[in-house]
């Protein structure tokens, strides 16, 4: 049930969205390089709206608003990001999408990513695999970065910023090609799809990866902090890969070497 829901609730935040699509919108500054408009709001409003009608007993931890107190673990709460690639789409361009999960007890139990615009819907549910439009889908076998496209997107605050710039640097040499998705939900979802090999960004929001961390776990991929520490939903650097590169990866960022090895 709550897979299904996810994905009409994100279906749903799609159609929002494509609404106001390539419009004129109002833009309000959260802060430094941080943005929201009238379309973030009403998709969220909207997957709220859906997901209480169904279970009125959820919990709501969203970019938006409806910051949940997670204590009662027992009531389902539902990880919103009504618009995840929000300056792509207020400029009007692609590389946006919604995203929706569901933890129960700690744990993720659903989660569904829509890109309305190429209609494209990421799904998945623990033990069942990574889903795309129906089809399965699976992380890339290669095995060496000189082969690899790595995603990446950029902090807004500027000292990760320059963080992720030493890492940029340190990383270009080695590998085929980078990329900036602009949608940290939607770059998870390319490395699931094995059309990527790698992604990382130093601060991300739960609401950014609850998703997309099930999709990519359940593709075969690998997820760590960028010390390489297991993955928690709170913590805010991500380095994603198909596996094989991941302790290569790992050894290119200088916080690797401040933290236990990944085991």
């Amino acid at each position: 049930m709550h897979l299904e829901l996810a994905i009409e609730a994100a279906r749903l935040a799609g159609r929002v969205l494509l609404e106001h699509y390539r419009h004129t919108h109002d833009i309000v500054f959260k802060g430094e390089r941080d943005i929201t408009t009238e379309a973030d709001l009403a998709a969220e409003s909207a997957c709220i709206e859906l997901i209480r009608s169904r279970l009125p007993d959820s919990l709501f931890v969203s970019e938006e608003s409806n910051q949940a107190d997670q204590q009662d673990l027992q009531r389902p709460v539902w990880y919103i990001d009504p618009l995840d690639g929000t300056t792509n789409y207020a400029r009007g361009m692609t590389g946006w999408s919604a995203s929706v999960a569901a933890v129960v007890n700690g744990e993720i139990v659903c989660g569904a990513i829509y890109d309305p615009v190429a209609d494209e819907l990421f799904t998945a549910a623990p033990g069942q695999g990574a889903w795309l439009n129906g089809d399965p889908i699976h992380v890339s076998a290669r095995t060496t970065l000189a082969e690899s496209i790595v995603l990446m997107d950029w902090p807004r605050d500027a000292g990760w910023r320059e963080q992720g710039i030493r890492y940029f640097a340190r990383l270009v040499p080695q590998i085929f090609v980078p990329r900036s998705i602009g949608s940290a939900a939607l770059a998870l979802c390319y490395v699931a799809a094995g059309w990527a090999d790698a992604y990382y960004q130093y601060t991300l929001k739960p609401w950014d990866v609850a998703a997309a961390a099930l999709i990519l776990a359940e593709a075969g991929g690998r997820a760590t902090d960028m010390s390489g520490r297991p993955p928690r939903l709170a913590m805010p650097d991500w380095l994603a890969s198909n596996g094989h590169l991941h302790g290569a990866l790992l050894a290119l960022d200088p916080l690797a070497a401040e933290a236990p090895a990944a085991q």
